[in-house]
């Protein structure tokens, strides 16, 4: 893949191949599960946040911005910082389907296993599968526990069977345990480096997706971002094409759609979890970005 790197500004990459996935599944893991099933070549992926990649079936080669080239086959994974771009190519998806799965690794959830499982997680890799380090992401090879762990996601997006989502959970908890003992454990459970603007804004992002559940300030996400006012603004507009209100806005709508898929989940009781201290508020809110009311979506969603 001898070509110029163009980093993708988040949003685009979003949809990139959006038509390729097959599900999103998991209350408490945001997991989504891929098949590209034709060839496709120099698709920018870039988020805000850490992601991890798991190959299930086929093979991809992956190109991250200022290394050699990786050759990434089913059973492995790769862990890549918030606001990395890499760049894939699915050169044998004609031939048979390449499936992968994505989550979104969230540090709350990563903490939190970490205090349940104290003790029982070694302090570095663990030797499994020969992980390789990289400057700009992890690519970690084959060890018999991900890859099982990855067949059951497969499976359970294939089959949808009774509590799928609970079992989505189960293993995305599993496969956080498993990565926990591979040269990926520092990326998983480290603190974003707050000398770049990348690293700032990723730290800011985290902020974010900690504290849906209030009012958050600017001034907060300044702190967060060890950057001036004037400087926060013009790199989070630069990345995000929106400012930093409108971002928060957003996220709040992603949360709200999350929450109001859970048929038990009213108005009322997502509108005081995303902090809204009027439950009107909220429902024009939603209404002015979704084009429904928020019960309007829940019905249409849930049938």
């Amino acid at each position: 893949m001898s070509r110029s790197f163009r980093p993708t500004p988040y949003g685009e990459a979003s949809g990139s191949l959006i038509n390729h996935r097959l599900g999103v599944g998991g209350d408490e893991a945001q997991l989504s599960f891929y098949a590209v099933k034709r060839l496709a070549h120099n698709v920018s992926l870039r988020a805000p946040h850490l992601t991890y990649y798991g190959l299930v079936s086929g093979h991809v080669r992956v190109e991250v911005e200022g290394d050699e080239d990786l050759a990434v086959e089913a059973g492995e994974s790769l862990v890549v910082p918030p606001l990395q771009t890499i760049t894939v190519d699915f050169p044998t998806a004609d031939e048979r389907p390449t499936r992968y799965a994505v989550l979104r690794v969230d540090r709350t959830q990563v903490r939190s296993i970490l205090d349940r499982i104290a003790g029982g997680v070694s302090s570095g890799p663990s030797g499994q599968g020969g992980a390789r380090k990289d400057p700009s992401c992890f690519h970690v090879e084959k060890t018999e526990g991900i890859a099982r762990v990855l067949e059951m996601i497969a499976y359970l997006f294939r089959e949808n069977p009774p509590n799928r989502d609970r079992l989505i959970d189960l293993n995305a908890m599993e496969l956080l345990i498993q990565m926990l003992q591979t040269a990926s454990r520092p990326l998983l459970i480290g603190e974003f480096p707050r000398n770049t603007s990348a690293g700032g804004l990723a730290a800011a992002v985290q902020y974010i997706q900690d504290n849906l559940d209030r009012h958050i300030s600017i001034d907060e996400l300044v702190e967060e971002a060890c950057m001036s006012k004037s400087s926060f603004y013009r790199h989070f507009s630069d990345e995000f094409d929106m400012s930093p209100l409108e971002y928060i806005t957003r996220e709040r709508v992603v949360r709200a759609r999350e929450l109001l898929a859970d048929a038990e989940n009213t108005v009322t009781n997502v509108s005081h979890a995303l902090g809204f201290s009027s439950t009107s508020h909220f429902i024009d809110m939603f209404k002015e970005h979704e084009g429904v009311t928020p019960k309007q979506y829940q019905m249409d969603l849930l049938g």
